[in-house]
């Protein structure tokens, strides 16, 4: 998700429940120029040049239901005069763990968020877990926990493999196309998760050219939305 915000360029609200700030501009950092998780993270103050590109995301680390989100979302309007084009959630469960009919939440907040990207006319992006099966593979569609796939229009289940670097998407549900509930037929993609990077055909890729000449090099977008929005980081 981090890495589809970085390369999407449009408003983006994103709430990293599951996360501290830290961590969240680190991660970014090494997307953003290619050094690894730990040389950011160890030097943070000096890739505020390279977070400062990604001015139209807005990052929110605390949310406890819908309505700190639809609030989020009308103050991003308020402030900037459009709604989020992308909404990034990490994670559902966040949302809903300390309640006492969690799975059932699950459900109703799933349909919500479908109905709020009708509204806002964005695309909403959340993160949800599987069961804890001791597997490398992506899971079959009936594996996620609370069963809440009535809502999603899409759903990627995810397996990653450290051995091999292999990062395989399995379309368990998909409305606008083919779908593989079982995950039997996965795209088989490579990462890097020392440098957040991923790769469909390499597991050695890295940025084309030196690292050095890549630093900082988003394309320009017309649809930023705020200058210096990780200076509090």
């Amino acid at each position: 998700m981090m890495n589809y915000a970085v390369r999407a360029q449009v408003p983006t609200l994103a709430f990293f429940l599951d996360s501290d700030r830290l961590t969240v501009a680190s991660r970014f950092g090494s997307i953003l120029t290619g050094d690894t998780f730990r040389e950011v993270k160890e030097d943070i103050d000096s890739y505020k040049g390279a977070l400062d590109r990604m001015e139209n995301t807005q990052v929110v680390f605390t949310a406890d239901d819908l309505d700190d989100i639809r609030l989020q979302g009308e103050a991003f309007e308020q402030r900037y005069g459009v709604y989020p084009s992308l909404v990034i959630i990490d994670n559902l469960g966040n949302l809903t763990s300390a309640m006492g009919d969690e799975w059932a939440l699950l459900k109703a907040l799933t349909l919500e968020f479908n109905n709020l990207a009708h509204e806002w006319e964005c695309a909403i992006v959340a993160a949800h877990h599987m069961t804890d099966l001791v597997t490398c593979e992506p899971l079959q569609r009936d594996k996620m926990l609370g069963k809440v796939s009535q809502y999603p229009r899409l759903i990627l289940s995810i397996g990653f493999n450290p051995a091999n670097r292999e990062y395989k998407v399995a379309v368990v549900k998909n409305s606008s196309g083919p779908s593989d509930p079982q995950a039997a037929n996965p795209v088989v993609m490579y990462a890097d998760t020392s440098r957040m990077k991923l790769s469909e055909d390499d597991p050695l890729w890295s940025p084309s050219g030196s690292l050095e000449a890549n630093r900082y090099s988003l394309p320009e977008s017309s649809h930023s939305v705020a200058r210096g929005g990780w200076s509090a980081l």
